[in-house]
């Protein structure tokens, strides 16, 4: 059965990461405008850190609701992708 975001969101929760990352691939294949489950998917690549394709769900999900919560989180991420620990470098 189809799930829609509130069951997907659900799974999350629940820790079932592969089953709602499966389940928003179909809901976004039936919603391919929907900008919340765009950032859905931008989070659970980010947990999977999948760095790019994040970064492209996500991007999705800005250019469909501006005025949303994907930019903070794209900002995120590159801010994990430029951390550099200068303690564990060579000198």
């Amino acid at each position: 059965m189809a799930k829609n975001l509130l069951e997907i969101e659900q799974l999350l929760r629940e820790g079932e990461i592969a089953k709602a990352h499966q389940e928003l691939e179909e809901f976004l294949k039936r919603e391919p405008e929907n900008a919340q489950g765009w950032y859905l998917m931008g989070g659970i690549l980010r947990r999977e850190q999948q760095w790019g394709e994040a970064i492209n769900a996500l991007n999705k999900a800005k250019f469909l609701d501006p005025a949303g919560p994907a930019a903070h989180a794209i900002e995120h991420i590159y801010e994990i992708l430029r951390f550099q620990n200068t303690d564990m470098m060579n000198p």
